[in-house]
């Protein structure tokens, strides 16, 4: 399957389970769901701020709002909000792309252990995912990362 394929599967499956609003924080390696995402679409600089602006999103509109970034570090500012959705109950969606696994433990440049990176505090699976708390889905795209 093609990234952009993935990528599309994947969001609308997301709007499926209800999200309409996605934020959305340039950067290469999420250049497929960037690519395939429509609706209201709010784009951020801060990844920090994008996950605490869709919180607020959350509690207006009482549905699941999706966090967009690339891999790295990137990933991990959404740390803070995550905590904050996990203990208010919020259903937060951090979507994150990440290198392919073979880059795992290889020190190459943005290639942190995404995998499970906000421990307790979001979800991982989105077949049992019960919107009470965040949810975190990290997707691998390989280069080409637009492939079709």
């Amino acid at each position: 399957m093609s990234n952009l394929a993935a990528a599309r599967d994947l969001i609308e499956c997301l709007r499926g389970l209800g999200v309409t609003d996605f934020c959305v924080c340039g950067g290469s390696r999420n250049a497929p769901l960037i690519a395939v995402v429509t609706g209201n679409v709010y784009t951020f600089v801060d990844e920090r701020s994008a996950a605490f602006f869709a919180l607020g999103r959350i509690k207006r509109d009482e549905r699941p709002v999706a966090v967009i970034t690339t891999s790295g570090t990137a990933a991990a500012e959404l740390l803070p909000a995550a905590v904050e959705a996990y203990y208010s109950g919020a259903p937060l969606v951090l979507l994150t792309a990440d290198r392919p696994s073979r880059f795992r433990g290889t020190g190459a440049p943005q290639s942190i252990e995404q995998i499970g990176l906000f421990g307790v505090y979001a979800a991982t699976d989105l077949d049992r995912w019960d919107r009470r708390r965040p949810l975190h889905l990290n997707v691998e795209f390989d280069e080409p990362l637009i492939d079709e």
